[in-house]
């Protein structure tokens, strides 16, 4: 079984800046400028225009695998391993053909000002970074309608890959539309990967089509927000794909496409092996009087055949009888999901995880499903300790609170210890460790230390809940001497304080990913865990 425990920081995929540095500022640069920071070129649109960045490209066209690489603009001031920093504003449309790096050009924000893209566009480039900017063509005036960030691996102009799109904010709109119809003309996909070893991270994706789509192989999206899609939420369309702790909610019913989570198929000769999708939180809806709602399927795979996949320690909320659906699947692990639908007896019915036959009659093999908990199993192949609650009833006696998507274990639940170690993980859903007596689900719960007595799984270390939370949050074993720190998806430090003064602040912090950070009064990291704000 594959599992890797994906907790990529931004320090993995930072680089070595050893290139020169060159700033861009659309309001009081120009390109006779030196480059300088007091002395800055234009916009990033005039830059590429200008054939200012040197690169490579293929020689001969249509691309073969064997085609050469010569040097493209060679007057060029920027090189590969160069950094272009942008300054406020607007920067124009970046469309890059045939730009291929030995080292990645990093294109980033200036500290915290705001910088907007009206839309990238990559093709048949290699090595490239986007770090902090803002894509969308509402503030130039219109909507686009097509893909905001697009890596395209293009048939006669080669193949894209080694991009990194990180702690980007890529939207269609400031806020959603309140008619159908407005999301249809409107709405754009928002980040469009269709190419190989690229990197997604801690991207805010809201108030698209389709939200994150991955077409390749090697391909990791995490920590990603998409947050008010009209389409898919994700989509796995690729071999070695990495889609792990993302938050996906709030979908818009605006036409007749079965929405999806995370979805994939096979269709169009897409090969789909070796996936894993751990540690996702997938929500229907976070406001039951949400316009335009309609029934989410969760991770949702109808046309197979998946083979070696690993579906682990999801959490998912939806109004739909697909939880977790694969039709067609061979050697696939579903383990330690959580999967239910908030209503579970009110159409169209509970959430259920199955592995069923693909379409055309050819059962499923070598499967396993263990340790889950869901409203229902259909499952061809092995399903081993697995749990059904279907009455809001169990959902209380077993979950912290479940109307608002908190689904830690509370104190007697009967899926505490519960688990078969034997088909486990060894992390849950926050990333905790999990011990030798496993629970089932999504989440590990951590006994508090005056349990000592009532239980032999003690865990002294300290715990953060509920996650996720919505305006208050609260600590197991909190010292007065402790601090906590929020850094949001862009590694920022937005709140710090102690327990009290940071609940203060919870209400009007925007939804999406966090890093939680607890360090005493030593200044020793003593709890660090991803946490999702509803």
């Amino acid at each position: 079984m594959k599992v890797i425990q994906s907790i990529i920081f931004i320090f993995l995929f930072a680089v070595n800046l050893i290139g020169n540095t060159f700033y861009l500022d659309p309001v009081n640069g120009n390109l006779n400028n030196s480059g300088s920071i007091n002395d800055p070129w234009g916009s990033l649109s005039e830059v590429i225009s200008s054939n200012y960045i040197r690169s490579k490209e293929y020689a001969n066209l249509p691309y073969t695998i064997n085609s050469p690489l010569i040097d493209k603009n060679i007057t060029g001031m920027v090189h590969a391993g160069d950094t272009l920093i942008l300054r406020e504003g607007l920067h124009g449309t970046v469309f890059l053909r045939n730009y291929i790096n030995d080292t990645p050009i990093v294109i980033m924000n200036y500290q915290e000002e705001e910088v907007y893209l009206e839309r990238v566009q990559l093709q048949a480039c290699k090595n490239w970074i986007f770090d902090g900017v803002r894509i969308s063509s509402e503030p130039y005036g219109y909507y686009l309608n097509n893909k905001l960030f697009f890596i395209e691996s293009h048939g006669w102009q080669g193949p894209s890959s080694h991009i990194i799109v990180k702690d980007c904010e890529i939207f269609s709109a400031e806020e959603p539309w309140t008619t159908a119809q407005e999301w249809v003309n409107n709405s754009s996909d928002g980040l469009y990967i269709k190419g190989d070893s690229c990197r997604a991270l801690s991207n805010k994706i809201f108030n698209v089509d389709m939200g994150l789509s991955c077409i390749g192989d090697y391909i990791i999206a995490e920590r990603n927000s998409i947050e008010n899609f009209s389409g898919d939420g994700g989509r796995v369309l690729g071999s070695n794909i990495s889609f792990n702790h993302n938050l996906i909610k709030n979908n818009y019913n605006v036409d007749d496409n079965h929405d999806d989570g995370i979805q994939s198929f096979t269709t169009n000769g897409y090969i789909v092996n070796d996936n894993e999708i751990i540690g996702n939180l997938i929500i229907n809806r976070d406001d039951n009087n949400q316009i335009l709602a309609g029934p989410l399927q969760g991770i949702a795979c109808f046309d197979g055949f998946y083979n070696n996949w690993l579906i682990a320690n999801n959490v998912i909320s939806v109004d739909h009888w697909h939880g977790i659906s694969l039709l067609g699947a061979n050697r696939c692990t579903i383990i330690h999901n959580t999967v239910i639908d908030p209503t579970p007896m009110v159409t169209p019915g509970g959430s259920w995880i199955r592995i069923d036959d693909h379409k055309d009659g050819t059962p499923s093999s070598n499967c396993l499903v263990a340790n889950n908990v869901a409203n229902k199993f259909v499952v061809d192949g092995m399903e081993y300790n697995n749990i059904i609650f279907d009455t809001q009833e169990e959902y209380s006696e077993n979950f912290q609170d479940y109307v608002n998507f908190d689904f830690n274990l509370i104190e007697g639940s009967i899926l505490i210890d519960s688990a078969d170690p034997d088909y486990s993980i060894p992390f849950d859903f926050e990333l905790n460790q999990r011990d030798n007596s496993p629970d089932m689900g999504a989440y590990e719960y951590i006994f508090e230390t005056s349990s000592i007595f009532s239980s032999s799984k003690i865990k002294e270390h300290k715990k953060i809940y509920p996650n996720p939370f919505t305006d208050k949050i609260s600590i197991i074993n909190f010292s007065p001497n402790d601090t906590i720190l929020f850094y949001d998806i862009q590694g920022k430090i937005i709140i710090s304080g102690n327990l009290e003064s940071v609940n203060q602040f919870l209400k009007t912090l925007n939804s999406g990913i966090y890093n939680i950070v607890l360090i005493n009064g030593t200044n020793e990291i003593t709890y660090s865990t991803l946490m999702y704000k509803l």
